[in-house]
């Protein structure tokens, strides 16, 4: 419908309630919400009848707009005009819903619009709650006016329906009765056949609300609109004819709450099964809606939840992730099409939701299993978590029970043995393909670590003896089955794989590995098996096989076995399994086989003679941890967890020197270290063939270097590497290192300071020219030098981050358990260097993180094994190292802010444990001193570039050591020499120092003295600066904070209950005063300003240059803008 010409307007109506009108229009919720509000303040109480006529007409006639956002506006200010102005009825409206919002020579979509206005009236009349005030007789006829405006266009009932059941739901039983249900009560007489979708759901909506008013006997026959009667014909109704826009209809989701505590629920999913025997996403799309609103429903019904997996359902469930899965090999990953990306976004919501059903309370395993089979073998796919990338099988095997697990490993073990079949369409059924016994095989290695069986060791042995045949010797369950190779190496990792998860005990683990050890004895002995193996490995590998077997034997002879017995027992059975590995992870198997021989005897030797005399060998522990560093060079996760494990075994045994080996392979600086140099070296020669040979494309296969014990090979470093220009790039990688080139470039003239600087004036034209140059040089390095990156570069820096990550887990684990002091002293120094080296590359961000993680984690700690031979000057000595700037850069230093800091607690915390006696009264002193020292250079010194937190930190703890720096903090905070940003930093740590005495709450008589000894002198230090007489200046911000410190320190005293010397009211006078000062100063330094600017621009006024005008007038040229300088005090 149009809007009123202004013909049409009458002109008594007040101008701004034509105003407000405009307001309706705008696309802005908040403008329609502000042009509504003022339509109706000015129609309350208004006398003018023609206003109200006015406003009433065009709400009204505006509804029929073909414009939803036009409607909104209109529509809501109907409403509450409709609850705020009486004098309204419903005869105005009908009046006016006959004269404006009729469809008499319209076209279709002109009679949707005003049938639609014709259901927003009744809407409005519903919603103000004028309905309620109408006559019997008017009831009726809004009623049928809603009826007959639905019944114009089909997607009108649903509107319809909506508006009459946001009504219903106000309403009581009698209200409804009287009302709504008297009116369209025969609507409702006839067959579930014969309703449509909103009629049905109206009356499932009433039926729930007024089941006494509403009897569905008399209406449809039964007493239960989801009968077993109905349900055929309600699950056509539902999958019959529906369009995209319907699937969203209220009544899905009304029906499937309701069926979900239905006994009928299985006949309800079987019909709707029925309906989906091909592809239509309208008809999938409300299964998947139903479904997944039956799931979140379902309460106590759970069992039935394998069955809702149903055939056809499942089969097109599927369709559309693998459609999925080769649309993106063919475009790229695109999801262009608009069915699969909705199709997908549904399906995984509904797997989620099948996750979250079966982790209630109520489900059993024998529930869990079921549904995994039909997920995983009919009418699902083995490889369903590749095709669905879902997590929903992990989630729900994680949930199983012991006797669960080894059901599923049953059928699983069928597959992979191909023992069973896979069923197809009908009654066919195929053996399984390659690839789903590889995916069988990780089933079953995730349920040989499931939680439910770490105990039973059976279990385990029974299916890993399984994976090792099909893996190792490439024979299935019948000894004459030959495996492919590519199914054999997928399933060794698998069977690797089981490795990955921590045993309940060190008994069971060595049990498991040594039965695997007897088995894969006994298959050695059969000469097919052997033949096999001796083709595919060297000789070398059977006879370190055999040392093996022979040394382990010897250890399963001692009857009681210690933990040392069992670390060397686990070490050789799990590299013993690595022998049939990968050519990399074999050789350093048979290596540190050997090694570990060798240092067994000689831990059983050093066991013999207790009194051991002074020789150069080497202690078996330090053999062993080189081992273990050995193989942790190797990049696997079950080494790695291998090492963990008897790495806690040995923690007893673990010896400072032992320690310092590990320290020194994360030791950027230590000689120890071989893999700097090593990396360098390779990098430096990769290099160097990539510029003399630039038809070598592939130089990193060219130069791989094989790892062994951790080091890379040493390689003869003699090409010439005396090209300046390479190694000048070669060392521009960081921006460390750029600094350094261009503080070289500058000369001496570039000082550390600032103090010093270069003066422009004094270069000359030369001297400038060649400083031009040298900066230009350097920065030109700095970009080649990073662009030239090569990628085994890249390669052997990724590899070195990774195998100090694997390091670090040792240094995390010896953490654990109470530590000797004197170790974790001096792991900080290493570890902070390594720290330094990774904040200078990027490429190494994934280990600063972990060495920040590691070091926080070290100096938390507060309980040690032992602190013999530390003493206050030793930890003195530690703090002074690592407090000190050296030769880092402001950069570097500042990175290194948090680490300090945690350091500097952790130090003071030591000082505090350590058994040192006699602890006397200037036994902190040293200590204080370098506190001091520190305090007194942060705030006198520019160049100190130690964090403000590092002394809250300290000023936080519960450390005797505090009174003394507060004392320096007082005397710098009102040190007129001090800048005043350093004075309100230092009334900021005295804030925190007593919010943090709030938590302590210090008793002892020697520390309340001091501490009223402090308040003295921070009294006396207010008033002798803060006088008239003084020239200390300062600022409104340290005004503020010194009145914060004041309320702080009072509120102290009130929650200890103690009595402070402190004057409060006299003291925040004198600051009042002062601040009052301040601000006078401010005013008239101002004003001076103020004229000084006014004097200038009054002569520049006189100085204007005046321009002819066309008109023969002279004006003042434009003004232009001009900058006013202000000064601020100091």
């Amino acid at each position: 419908m149009k809007d009123e010409s202004p013909d049409d307007v009458p002109k008594p109506v007040t101008p701004s309630l034509l105003d407000a009108f405009d307001l309706l229009r705008s696309h802005k919720d908040d403008e329609k919400v502000i042009g509504g509000i003022k339509i109706i303040s000015q129609l309350q109480g208004n006398e003018n009848e023609k206003d109200i006529q006015y406003a009433l007409k065009r709400l009204v006639r505006s509804l029929g707009a073909n414009t939803p956002e036009l409607r909104t506006g209109y529509f809501a200010t109907l409403v509450n005009l409709l609850m705020k102005v009486d004098q309204i009825n419903v005869s105005q409206l009908f009046d006016l819903v006959k004269k404006e919002l009729h469809a008499s020579g319209a076209s279709k979509s002109e009679v949707g619009d005003v049938s639609l206005g014709q259901i927003l009236v009744c809407g409005a009349i519903f919603r103000s709650g004028l309905m309620l005030k109408c006559t019997d007789e008017e009831h009726k006829e809004i009623i049928q006016l809603l009826r007959t405006a639905s019944s114009k266009k089909s997607y009108l009932s649903t509107v319809a329906y909506l508006i009459l059941l946001d009504f219903v739901n106000e309403l009581d039983e009698e209200q409804f009765s009287s009302i709504v249900w008297g009116n369209i009560k025969q609507e409702f007489k006839k067959d579930v056949k014969e309703h449509t979708l909103d009629s049905l759901y109206f009356l499932l909506v009433v039926n729930k609300k007024f089941p006494a008013k509403v009897k569905l006997r008399k209406l449809i026959g039964v007493a239960e609109v989801l009968c077993e009667d109905n349900i055929h014909d309600i699950c056509e109704k539902l999958m019959t004819g529906i369009d995209f826009n319907s699937i969203s209809h209220p009544v899905y989701k009304e029906i499937s709450t309701e069926i979900a505590t239905s006994p009928h629920l299985l006949l309800f999913w079987t019909e709707i099964d029925n309906q989906l025997t091909k592809h239509n996403r309208n008809r999938e799309l409300a299964s998947i809606n139903i479904l997944n609103t039956i799931l979140l429903n379902i309460n106590d019904n759970t069992a039935v939840i394998p069955d809702l997996i149903s055939q056809n359902f499942f089969k097109l469930f599927l369709d559309w992730f693998k459609g999925l899965q080769m649309a993106s090999k063919i475009r790229n990953k695109r999801e262009d099409e608009d069915d699969h990306k909705i199709m997908i976004k549904k399906e995984k919501e509904l797997l989620n939701t099948i996750a979250k059903a079966l982790k209630g309370e109520g489900v059993n395993s024998k529930t869990r299993v079921e549904t995994l089979k039909k997920l995983l073998f009919n009418p699902g796919e083995i490889n369903f978590t590749d095709i669905t990338g879902s997590t929903v099988v992990k989630s729900i095997m994680a949930d199983l029970d012991a006797s669960s697990v080894k059901k599923m490993a049953k059928l699983l073990k069928g597959v992979l043995l191909n023992t069973s079949k896979k069923a197809l369409k009908g009654d066919n059924e195929r053996n399984w393909y390659n690839n789903e016994r590889t995916k069988a095989a990780e089933l079953i290695s995730s349920l040989v670590s499931h939680e439910a069986v770490k105990d039973d060791t059976e279990f385990k042995i029974t299916y890993m003896k399984l994976l090792m045949c099909f893996g190792f010797f490439k024979i299935g369950g019948e000894e004459n089955m030959s495996i492919s190779s590519e199914l054999s190496g997928s399933i060794k990792t698998y069977f690797y794989r089981c490795f990955t998860s921590r045993f309940s005990n060190v008994e069971n683990l060595v049990a498991v590995l040594s039965s695997l050890n007897s088995f894969i004895t006994s298959i050695l002995e059969k000469e097919e098996v052997r033949a096999k193996l001796e083709k595919q490995f060297p000789k070398e590998n059977m006879e370190c096989r055999e040392m093996l077997t022979e040394i382990c034997q010897k250890i399963e002879e001692v009857e009681s076995k210690s933990k040392v017995d069992n670390v060397f027992l686990i070490l050789l059975y799990q590299l013993g399994l690595f022998l049939f590995s990968e050519p990399t992870h074999v050789k350093i198997a048979t290596s540190s086989i050997k090694e570990l021989k060798s240092c067994y005897e000689h831990y059983k030797k050093g066991k013999k003679k207790k009194n051991k005399s002074l020789t150069d060998e080497p202690e078996w522990i330090e053999v062993l941890v080189e081992v273990l560093l050995s193989i942790l060079s190797v990049e696997s996760s079950v080494l790695r967890s291998v090492v963990q494990c008897v790495f806690r075994l040995l923690g007893e045994y673990l010896t400072p020197s032992s320690i310092g080996q590990i320290v020194s392979v994360l030791d950027p600086e230590s000689e120890a270290n071989p893999l700097i140099n090593d990396s360098d070296s390779d990098v430096d020669k990769d290099e160097l063939e990539n510029e003399n040979s630039l038809s070598d494309q592939d130089s990193d296969e060219n130069d791989v270097s094989d790892r062994n014990g951790g080091e890379l090979k040493d390689e003869d470093d003699d090409s010439d590497s005396s090209l300046e220009d390479d190694d000048d790039d070669e060392n521009m990688k960081t921006p460390e290192q750029l600094r350094l080139a261009v503080q070289k470039a500058l000369g001496a003239t570039a000082a550390d300071t600032d103090t010093e600087s270069i003066d422009a004036d004094m270069i000359d034209e030369e001297e400038g020219r060649k400083l031009d140059d040298a900066l230009a040089e350097a920065f030109k390095q700095f970009h080649q030098g990073k662009n030239k990156k090569s990628k085994k570069e890249r390669k052997n820096k990724k590899a070195l981050s990774d195998f100090r990550i694997r390091v670090l887990d040792l240094i995390d684990i010896y953490v654990e358990k109470d530590p000797a002091l004197d170790i974790c002293l001096g792991m900080v120094a290493p570890l902070t260097r390594c720290l330094e080296l990774c904040i200078q590359d990027s490429q190494f961000s994934e280990l600063e993180n972990r060495l920040r993680k590691t070091l926080k984690n070290l100096t938390k700690l507060r309980k040690f094994s032992s602190d013999a031979n530390v003493t206050i000057d030793i930890l003195c000595d530690y703090l002074k190292a690592m407090v000190a700037k050296g030769a880092r850069s402001h950069f570097l230093y500042q990175s290194l802010g948090d680490v300090i800091t945690c350091f500097a607690t952790f130090i003071i915390g030591c000082s505090q444990r350590i058994s040192q006696s006699p602890k006397g009264p200037n036994y902190f002193a040293p200590m204080i001193e370098v506190f001091k020292d520190s305090m007194e250079s942060f705030f006198l010194n520019r160049n100190c570039m130690l964090p403000i937190i590092f002394f809250h930190s300290i000023l936080r703890t519960d450390w005797e050591g505090n009174l003394y720096l507060i004392s320096v903090i007082i005397d710098n905070a009102f040190n007129k020499n001090v800048r005043q940003f350093r004075r309100n930093e230092g009334l900021e740590l005295m804030v925190g120092f007593y919010r943090s005495l709030n938590r302590y709450k210090p008793t002892k008589p020697q520390i309340v003295n001091a501490l009223q000894k402090l308040e003295t002198k921070l009294s006396n230090a207010i008033t002798s600066t803060l006088t008239a007489d003084s020239e200390f200046e300062v600022k409104m911000n340290f005004i503020t904070t010194l009145k914060k410190l004041l309320n702080t320190i009072r509120a102290y005293y009130e929650n200890c209950k103690m009595k402070s010397i402190l004057q409060y009211e006299p003291l925040l006078s004198s600051l009042q005063a002062v601040k009052c000062t301040i601000k006078s100063k401010n005013k008239k330094t101002n004003e001076v300003q103020s004229q000084q600017n006014n004097t200038k621009s009054k002569k520049k006024k006189n100085k204007r240059k005046l321009v002819p005008q066309a008109n023969g007038n002279k004006e003042p040229a434009e003004k232009k803008p001009r900058k006013i300088s202000t000064s601020n005090d100091e």
